[in-house]
């Protein structure tokens, strides 16, 4: 038996592992794998952000007193490094079996890696737009019995995940269920119907992913929504942490992308190369690409599969791409040369040298890939949100 696990141990670290590892933190979404990658060295992801110009110079005259200095301002960002797993199980039966079907012990394997990645995949893509409560939706309240929740997004939700629930008065939601799973979701009626027959919840509340509420990556969500503080600094008292955000009136044209994307370079610095559009918007642009002269530089594609249109908007080359975890009607532009993902390397965890363990109460082995870190951004008033981008 500790042949065989071996043997599986040593496909896994020699195959898998560094494919895995490289596509994990670039297929997820075109904006991941277009930032940057820097080793994570503590348990705090830290930045110095600079704000602004350095003071120093002015004009003179002869005989005349020399600017005072005035040193270049900066802000001290910080994030908590957050867990992100791959979990991998392979059952003892198909190690018995394998040990005298080599292949068919691979192939079950392969499934199972497979399977274990694409779930991390779609999570880790959805975590990057989120602003890290893991908040994938609201419910309204349900009536006796039922096994289905009326939900305000479906966005965020896909069939075969586990989630928390929790409910309660807005604000102080507690958690009611945990690990319950997703059997369908309904997008055009917005329901989510899970495999619990006796749901009730007098008061509305939430879905997270399993044990993820407030552990996720602090995403760009936290960037563009509207809490108070970011990285641990008040935006309130440093105003230019804040987005700008443009309304297109319903209609998305070059003329009201490039309006953004020149205030972000002549107020705040940044260099806008990455609009992400939600469906709706991503759509409206299509048309309007066909019914308008647009200066179209290339297609671009991406590692992940997806495909966008590299463009000029002003003089500027920006490349717009299909992004499905931004709000339907919006797009978000970033420089994402200002973006940085501080993280370890994806390793297996291991007990003793082995990778594998005996998961309690089954007959099931579990292997479990593991990384730490977290996104952040040293300019997030920089990034500048299109809003009302279709009729």
């Amino acid at each position: 038996m500790s042949q065989i696990l071996t043997k599986i141990e040593g496909i896994l670290k020699d195959k898998y592992q560094p494919a895995l590892t490289n596509l994990i933190n670039i297929e997820p979404s075109p904006f991941l794998e277009m930032i940057r990658k820097e080793p994570l060295q503590n348990n705090k992801v830290r930045m110095a952000a600079p704000i602004g110009l350095n003071g120093g110079f002015g004009f003179g005259a002869e005989g005349a007193a020399t600017p005072h200095a005035a040193e270049q301002r900066y802000l001290d960002f910080e994030l908590k490094a957050v867990d992100m797993y791959v979990d991998m199980q392979i059952s003892n039966k198909t190690v018995v079996l394998g040990s005298s079907n080599v292949s068919s012990m691979i192939n079950a394997l392969d499934a199972e890696i497979k399977g274990s990645y694409a779930a991390a995949k779609w999570n880790l893509g959805r975590a990057l737009f989120g602003d890290g409560s893991g908040i994938l939706a609201h419910f309204e309240p349900t009536e006796d019995g039922t096994n289905t929740l009326k939900v305000d997004d479906t966005s965020k939700l896909m069939e075969g995940l586990l989630l928390d629930i929790y409910a309660g008065e807005p604000g102080a939601y507690e958690l009611q269920l945990n690990g319950v799973r997703v059997v369908h979701v309904d997008h055009k009626q917005n329901t989510v119907t899970l495999n619990y027959d006796d749901l009730y919840f007098e008061d509305p509340g939430m879905l997270t992913v399993q044990g993820s509420y407030n552990r996720e990556i602090t995403g760009l969500g936290a960037i563009f929504g509207d809490s108070d503080t970011i990285y641990g600094v008040s935006r309130v008292e440093n105003p230019c942490l804040v987005p700008v955000t443009y309304s297109l009136g319903g209609k998305i044209t070059d003329l009201g992308l490039y309006q953004g994307i020149r205030d972000a370079k002549k107020y705040r610095g940044a260099k806008i190369n990455l609009i992400m559009m939600g469906d709706r918007a991503f759509e409206a642009y299509q048309t309007y690409m066909d019914e308008h002269t647009t200066h179209l530089v290339d297609k671009h594609k991406f590692v992940g599969g997806s495909t966008g249109y590299s463009i000029l908007v002003g003089d500027q080359e920006v490349i717009l791409v299909n992004e499905s975890m931004i709000p339907e009607n919006e797009a978000w532009g970033v420089d994402t040369e200002s973006f940085i993902l501080q993280q370890t390397p994806w390793e297996f965890l291991s007990n003793q040298g082995s990778i594998f363990s005996l998961m309690a109460n089954s007959s099931v082995y579990r292997a479990l890939l593991a990384s730490y870190g977290n996104l952040i951004c040293s300019n997030p008033g920089g990034c500048v949100k299109f809003t009302d981008c279709a009729a």
